[in-house]
């Protein structure tokens, strides 16, 4: 139960920066931790995610809809935790600048 809680906020607290980027005027980029490219290990996810964090134990994929589907994020939880059906994933469905906006955040199992 504890696990899920922090992954809950941790996908929450993603999506709020992913928002308030969205709305802010200045540039920059809102992310939890940061944007770390060596936390993808999947070369078919490399340039397509926005960003890849880490807090924890967590690794917090972000992404926008129209480049990278779910189940292709999912794939590269996956990879990243050593095989199919080992990250154990909450999934936060958004938009930012009105495309589809999502964070997956992940432990391996």
């Amino acid at each position: 139960m504890t696990l899920t809680k922090t992954l809950m906020i941790l996908a929450t607290a993603g999506f709020l920066a992913a928002c308030e980027e969205g709305m802010s005027s200045g540039g920059g980029a809102a992310a939890v931790g940061a944007n770390d490219p060596s936390l993808i290990r999947d070369s078919g996810l490399v340039g397509k995610l926005d960003s890849a964090a880490a807090s924890g134990n967590a690794v917090i994929y972000a992404y926008y809809t129209d480049v990278v589907d779910d189940g292709r994020v999912l794939e590269g939880a996956d990879t990243y935790c050593g095989g199919a059906g080992q990250a154990v994933i909450q999934l936060t469905r958004g938009d930012k600048g009105g495309r589809g906006y999502n964070s997956m955040a992940f432990t391996c199992r």
